[in-house]
């Protein structure tokens, strides 16, 4: 097809776009037409190719995670890291702290995380800096110090099932190992160690298992029979605070440091002893957009107001796009991760974000975070074998009845071209029947 009738086409179906619900643009059974937007967005005419819905305010699910990372980058240098200073309080007698070490969070999901190896040796960075200092023997503890961080709970809507597992679980100014443990019974052991954990089995008889925690609470309670070979899962750590402080004391103790834990007052006088830099914002962002890491996200959705709450950080990120000229109608924004069933975005707001950052101030910051299909993170799988592959880039969203899109198609040259909004909810069908129709509509388009 040569280019006149290219634009030809592409012409027809902006001239076509405001559809009905029998001409409903995803054709796919199982779907409620009344509950999901459609918008794909031609750069280069800056025209909606098709849409619909785009200003009915849905769950976005973890689509969300486009919006908080974009907020940041308009807020932060892309090179910006978090800081975790660690001072030793008191007199330094000798080779004697008479004191406490002190370490001093502020909210960095990275510490020890497993998809950061230049974030770990925490506790040994802590270590090498006291002997440094000439201290072999602390007389007080080691104290983890969330003053600089507001922890105000867990996010309105998030499931009370979610908060057992690891993609559920909160965000603290103390994140240390990903805030997860592996659990093993009927050992009843941990990894990493958690400390103060209580661990209730009931029903020993039943066939079918389950795994329960209350938010805030540290008991957790196993349902069920445990197999001949034992039983193992990865869980959310309760309190990151006392995991982090139990391994930086035993690791200065297997390191030559003595660690009294006597009860010492604040005292007067501070010493830096080692200060742990988390990977740049970008990094993270990139990483937590690849695998949709709810905690990372919220890491770095308070980001925006660094030692403010999670609600300022909110009215902040909602600032941005309203300087911008960007509608903010209908709109409510619980969390950073989209967990939250209280989350509502329009496809016309999500549209107008991801088209405004295509500025030269962001150069390929921005577009670059987003999983390429059939090759990164949630889109590995997704379009293989078609000529979407390697060409679109989207952010998925999924959890009970809703599935959501969003991102960019790119040409040859690796220049965006369109703008792409799914949001499905009450979905009926499976994810798999959405993406066949989402693949038949893109195909269609491009």
């Amino acid at each position: 097809m040569n280019r006149t009738l290219s634009q030809l086409a592409i012409f027809i179906l902006i001239m076509c776009s405001g559809l009905s619900a029998a001409a409903f643009p995803l054709k796919v059974k199982g779907i409620d037409t009344t509950r999901t937007a459609v918008m794909v967005f031609d750069l280069t005419f800056g025209r909606p190719v098709v849409q619909a819905n785009i200003t009915t305010p849905l769950i976005p699910a973890s689509i969300m995670k486009a919006v908080t990372s974009a907020s940041v980058l308009n807020l932060s240098d892309s090179d910006e890291r978090f800081a975790t200073p660690v001072v030793a309080e008191g007199k330094i007698e000798g080779n004697v702290l008479r004191g406490n070490i002190v370490i001093k969070v502020s909210g960095d999901p990275t510490i020890e995380s497993e998809h950061f190896p230049e974030a770990c040796h925490f506790a040994d960075s802590i270590a090498a800096g006291l002997r440094a200092a000439g201290i072999t023997r602390v007389e007080g503890r080691v104290i983890v110090d969330e003053s600089g961080f507001i922890h105000t709970g867990t996010p309105a809507g998030w499931m009370k099932e979610d908060l057992t597992w690891p993609y559920g679980t909160d965000l603290h100014g103390a994140n240390f190992r990903d805030n997860k443990f592996i659990l093993r019974l009927p050992s009843r052991t941990t990894e990493p160690h958690v400390p103060d954990l209580d661990i209730r089995h009931i029903n020993p008889s039943a066939r079918a298992r389950s795994v329960k925690r209350h938010d805030g609470s540290s008991t957790i309670t196993f349902s069920g029979r445990i197999p001949p070979k034992g039983w193992s899962d990865r869980l959310s750590t309760p309190d990151p605070s006392k995991v982090m402080r139990h391994e930086v004391t035993e690791t200065l103790r297997k390191a030559g440091i003595e660690v009294k834990g006597e009860n010492i007052s604040p005292a007067s006088g501070f010493t830096l002893i080692y200060t742990h830099f988390s990977p740049t914002f970008d990094s993270i962002l990139r990483s937590l957009m690849h695998r949709s890491d709810n905690m990372m996200a919220e890491g770095m959705l308070r980001a925006i107001r660094p030692g403010a709450s999670r609600a300022d950080a909110i009215d902040e990120e909602l600032m941005i796009w309203k300087d911008k000229g960007i509608s903010t109608t209908g709109l409510s924004i619980e969390d950073g991760s989209g967990l939250s069933r209280n989350d509502r975005l329009t496809a016309q707001f999500m549209t107008d974000v991801l088209r405004s950052m295509l500025g030269p101030e962001y150069g390929t910051d921005y577009t670059s975070l987003f999983p390429v299909a059939g090759r990164d993170g949630t889109m590995r799988r997704t379009f293989l074998d078609t000529p979407l592959e390697g060409s679109v880039a989207l952010k998925t969203g999924s959890m009970k009845g809703v599935r959501s899109f969003a991102g960019y198609r790119f040409d040859e040259s690796g220049s965006p071209t369109h703008v792409i909004v799914v949001i499905a909810n009450g979905l009926r069908c499976s994810p798999s029947e959405l993406k066949k129709g989402l693949e038949s509509l893109l195909m269609e388009i491009f």
